[in-house]
């Protein structure tokens, strides 16, 4: 009857830190740790409903003003453009003219209005 015991006391026992080795490799949220998506969880990847945000760093406060983005495109050489920069595949662009009068897509920092260069779809 010991021997029962003693048998049923050491199955329990490798039952119980079997599962505690694998609950001890997941979080609550039932993914694995050290996975990619446990390393991106805390770095605004999919913060505060916007998605993904190329472009956020910490200091930023609201978009830059339409005048910004103009002003800099001027600078790039940009003369002419069509319309007002928008969100596209997660990029924010312009449509604008090279300097052969061909469309292209210009990436623009929606924060600083700064130029990133020519989106090519």
């Amino acid at each position: 009857m010991k021997i029962k015991a003693l048998l049923l006391t050491a199955v329990a026992a490798t039952l119980l830190t079997a599962s505690g080795a694998q609950a001890r490799d997941r979080d609550r949220d039932g993914r694995p740790d050290h996975s990619w998506a446990e390393r991106h969880d805390h770095d605004g990847y999919m913060d505060r409903g916007r998605g993904h945000d190329r472009y956020w760093r910490e200091g930023y406060r609201s978009y830059a003003g339409r005048d910004v983005f103009f002003r800099s495109l001027r600078a790039h050489h940009y003369m002419r453009w069509a319309g007002d920069p928008y969100w596209f595949h997660g990029r924010y662009v312009i449509r604008t003219y090279d300097r052969f009068g061909n469309i292209v897509f210009v990436e623009l920092n929606p924060y600083t209005g700064d130029v990133i260069g020519v989106v090519r779809f």
